[in-house]
């Protein structure tokens, strides 16, 4: 991504909603109590990019901090005034906790960017994500839970990988997630259940090309330029996979080794699959305002599969999801406020279709009692 965050990209497909910009926004974010200081700065950090480039858009923006409880740091704000740029990736030591905290931003009456809480918590049971799937016929690998390694007695489908069935940012996933036979398999379910107290889920591993695709908008989605991981330095292909180390362990054999491709090589026949898998995923998990979809390419039939429905994903400036929209012609400002201007929508046609309802209860007639 260019360094400049704010310098707008050459390609024509744009479309940024004006008014949106005078939309007054709170940019809320969550904190974690095992986080370093430096990890902290560094969030903050990023914070104040977001919040920078809104403001020279013409945003009114406030920041807004809380550690697990939302409703303390809301209050005062009014509703029908602000909108909020949810920027809550997890709670600590709360799976799910991002879907609780929209569910009570609902039911605090306010508008705000990303997906419902029904999408949201879906996508952190890969067992049911697997399952939705499979019902819609969108490709993805044969797949299943396990709670136990005893229950793993018949699985048919090699190299396999196994991941926690509701962990997120490649948490277990490391180059001993790839197993070849059936005792492999149990011990490293086994080694899920203990480490992270759930269940697993085991899935073929895909050999070949990772690819992330960014979606965004309502009504008629699009979907952002593809994104491919390079694992090219990689020697073992069965080691080519997106790793925990890979994204937070610096000196890991595994950092700094899988860089982003950001003008994707492949033929319009597989463009054109990798898009419309996409885009049904995004409307099959009923997706709104942005989301990606995590896929791997077959080297041996060159066909796509989806890995991970995330529609929560890192919305940093020099994130995968800010890549894909830079790609498309937005700097990051232009992003964040295009997604803004979503909430903005759904906000005014609540209002819209409340002020109708209020005005067609009070011309309506006063029954007359006989």
């Amino acid at each position: 991504m260019t360094n400049n965050i704010n310098q707008r990209s050459p390609v024509a497909d744009r479309a940024i909603d004006r008014d949106a910009t005078r939309a007054n926004v709170i940019v809320l974010y969550n904190y974690y109590k095992t986080w370093k200081p430096e990890e902290y700065q560094d969030a903050l950090r990023l914070l104040n990019v977001m919040v920078d480039g809104l403001r020279e858009l013409g945003h009114r923006v406030k920041t807004v901090e809380f550690w697990k409880d939302v409703r303390p740091a809301l209050v005062g704000f009014d509703p029908n005034e602000w909108v909020i740029f949810q920027w809550c990736e997890g709670i600590e030591d709360e799976i799910g906790g991002d879907a609780r905290i929209c569910a009570e931003l609902d039911e605090l009456g306010f508008a705000y960017t990303g997906n419902s809480p029904t999408t949201l918590k879906l996508s952190v049971e890969k067992g049911k994500v697997k399952k939705v799937l499979d019902r819609w016929h969108i490709p993805t690998p044969p797949g299943r839970e396990f709670a136990n390694a005893d229950e793993a007695i018949e699985w048919t489908h090699w190299p396999a990988i196994i991941k926690p069935v509701s962990q997120h940012c490649s948490a277990g996933v490391n180059r001993d997630a790839v197993v070849h036979d059936l005792a492999a398999l149990k011990a490293r379910i086994a080694y899920v259940n203990q480490e992270f107290k759930e269940a697993a889920l085991v899935e073929k591993f895909i050999d070949g090309r990772e690819i992330n695709v960014g979606v965004w908008g309502n009504g008629r989605p699009r979907v952002l330029p593809l994104r491919e991981i390079d694992f090219t330095s990689i020697v073992d292909p069965l080691h080519r996979m997106v790793t925990w180390d890979s994204k937070w362990v610096p000196d890991s054999q595994d950092w700094n080794t899988q860089p982003v491709i950001s003008n994707v090589q492949v033929s319009d026949d597989l463009r054109a699959k990798i898009e419309a898998v996409v885009l049904k995923t995004y409307r099959v998990f009923e997706c709104r305002d942005y989301a990606r979809v995590d896929l791997r390419v077959d080297k041996h039939n060159n066909e796509p599969y989806v890995i991970d429905v995330n529609p929560n994903p890192d919305i940093t400036y020099d994130g995968g999801f800010a890549g894909g929209a830079a790609a498309a012609g937005y700097s990051y400002a232009e992003a964040v406020s295009n997604i803004i201007g979503m909430a903005v929508t759904r906000r005014n046609r609540r209002n819209a279709l409340a002020n109708s309802l209020r005005k067609i209860r009070q011309e309506a007639p006063v029954p007359v009692l006989a």
